[in-house]
This record gives C-alpha cells, structure tokens and sequence, in this order.
C-alpha cells in the first residue's frame, strides 16, 4: 500500500499516498471526518471538522475554535470556517464520484452531505489501511511510546506491595506515563488480578492484589499521537506450579510468534503458530483471541494477526502486537506482548521490559 519514491525516507507522505490511490480508483476526491484520520493526513489535532482531498486540494472545514490552530498544524491545508459544515461543503460545487470514509459519518451526516453536494455519485471508501505501513518518522514515534511505557512499568515494580488495589496501581502506573512525557494513556489501562487475571480486558478494580495472585498490565503511552502497547503479568509472592508452567507456554508461544514474524506472510500464518504451539500444550480452549494487531495512531489498526484474516499480508515498516494469552477461569490467566515492526527477514522488538516471571516479595 505505501508506494517508493526516490528522495526523503523512501516513501509517499500519506497525502501523498491518499492522493494516488484517489486516482487508482478513479475517484475526483475524498471527505474524512474521522479525527485521528484528518491528523494522520494534515497534523491537524482538533475536532469537529471536515476534511476534503483531491488532487488540487486539501481542506480543512472546522468552526472558529480552531481556526488559528488548524492554521498552525496544517498550513498546507486551505482552512475554510464553518457555520455548518455541510453547508460549507456544498459551497464547493463538487461533482462526479467522490469518496467517503463512510465509518465515521452517522447516516445522517451522510445524508445532509448528499443534500449539499446533489451532483455528486458517493462511493465508501477505507482509508485505515493506507497506515499499515509507517513512515520512518512515524516509527521513531511509536518508539518513544513504547520507551515511555518500558520506563514507566519499571518505575511501578518497586510500588507493587500486597493490599494494594487494582485502582491504586493502574493509577500510579497512568501517572508515571504522564510524568515521563505521555500525552494521554494509549486506552484504558487493564489490570486485574487473581482469579480476575483470566479476563482478557479486565478493568481495575477496588479488589487488593494477594499472595498467589497472578497480576496483569496491560497499558501503552502516547507520544505524538502515536500509541505503544505491552503487557506483562507478575505474581505476588512465590508462583505456584502452575503458574509457572502457565506462564512459561506463554511466554514461549510470544518467542515462537516473534521468531515467525516477516515481511510477506499472513498475519493469520504467525498467529497459527502460536496458536498451535498452546493447543499443543493443552491449553488451545482457553486462548480465544488474535495473537495481535497493528498500532499506530489507533491502538487498534491494521493489519492484524488472526484466525479469522487469512489473507492480510505483512508489510515492512508495520508495527505489530504479539500477544498470546492463556485465561483459565476461577484460577487466573497470564498474557505476554510485545510491540515489534516488521522487517523484510523478520521483526524489531520494540518492548525492552524483560520477560521472565517476575515474583514480587
């Protein structure tokens, strides 16, 4: 999807490439309406606009809250306030076939854009995959994120105590990411312990961490707009045994799904592997999702690493998740993830946090 060109890093601006594909497809120009979208396109950051590309334009349509900062971020952007901003579209006088990233738009918005555009043959159109493949800046980006996220997890350990909440430690963990330079936190962050550990998005709560307990983070900073995503699990005291070979199947699926990660295979053939790797093992019932995702500006992007996308090839310059997990329920679960970029002979991890078991005394 991310076309070579000679000069800057190797590859098309994402305008750039927006702009070519348009033009593939025949279509005279595109309307985006989705936030992360239009920042990904332009650097604009504020919300409640509309943004048209053809191969002549790009324009920002957003109200006077944003004016001077839409100048400021997209200043190769013509910026057009907005009382309305169907009615500003339809002061475009477009026609032909034009596209829109129809996601993001209620059908209503949809409809108030066809009655200011009447000349217009509408065609939906995703976008999301024009971000499979990052820039070398966009790289660089999601490395701090991920390096925030590494320097924050270490600075919780020595905070991890028994009695202590699920609440108080995502709290400490979230603050640590804003001290060190996050923006935001990439999503909700997710711990859970003990017997709750085995729920794969388990959010805090008021429950205290004890001995025995498996305790899962999973939790990403944001830098730039750009997002990581990592999660380790620990135990609070010394681990049982089978915790521990829980823990290790995991952690070896995680190595396995590295090891297979390349340029120009299916994310469906990486997580297989894996997949096989706990089945093998006996515990193919209690690992029920993808073995990852891509990220970026969304914590969840293409491409993705699943049973259920047999024909998604990864490209160089993806970022990737790998995250097995084993939930077994009333006893507890562990999940390991890393986030890497795909390179033509495999991957670079992009998470320094160690992986072995970690018992906190």
């Amino acid at each position: 999807m991310c076309l070579k060109i000679i000069g800057g890093d190797g590859y098309l601006t994402p305008i750039e490439r927006l702009i070519v594909l348009l033009r593939d497809e025949n279509l005279k120009g595109i309307f985006i309406k989705g936030a992360v979208s239009i920042r990904y396109f332009t650097g604009f950051t504020g919300g409640d606009s509309l943004l048209y590309v053809d191969s002549n334009h790009k324009i920002i349509i957003t109200d006077s809250r944003y004016i001077l900062q839409a100048k400021n971020e997209a200043p190769d952007c013509e910026i057009v306030e907005h009382n309305g901003m169907w009615l500003e579209a339809g002061k475009l006088q477009l026609s032909g076939k034009i596209a829109l990233d129809g996601d993001c738009f209620s059908y209503s918005e949809q409809c108030a854009l066809a009655a200011a555009l009447p000349n217009v043959t509408w065609e939906n159109f995703d976008i999301v995959a024009l971000r499979s493949v990052k820039t070398t800046l966009e790289l660089e980006f999601i490395a701090q994120a991920v390096a925030l996220s590494d320097k924050a997890f270490a600075q919780l350990i020595p905070y991890v105590k028994e009695g202590m909440s699920e609440l108080a430690l995502a709290a400490q963990l979230e603050f640590n990411m804003r001290k060190l330079g996050s923006e935001e936190v990439a999503f909700s962050t997710i711990v859970a312990s003990g017997v709750r550990s085995a729920l794969p998005h388990g959010m805090p709560t008021e429950k205290k961490v004890a001995k025995g307990d498996f305790i899962t983070f999973d939790f990403g900073a944001t830098y730039k707009g750009y997002r990581s995503d990592i999660t380790r699990t620990l135990v609070m005291g010394e681990a049982a045994a089978w915790q521990r070979e829980v823990y290790d199947i995991v952690l070896q699926a995680n190595l396995l799904g590295e090891n297979s990660v390349k340029a120009g295979i299916t994310g469906f053939e990486v997580d297989a592997k894996a997949r096989k790797f706990i089945a093998d093992n006996g515990y193919g019932a209690y690992f029920g999702h993808g073995l990852g995702h891509g990220v970026g500006m969304d914590i969840h992007e293409q491409p993705v690493l699943s049973r259920r996308d047999t024909k998604t090839i990864l490209p160089v310059n993806a970022v990737v998740t790998i995250e097995p997990g084993i939930y077994i329920p009333g006893k507890g679960g562990v999940r390991i993830e890393d986030t890497v970029v795909v390179t033509q002979d495999g991957c670079h991890i992009l998470t320094a946090t160690p992986k072995q078991l970690l018992e906190i005394s």
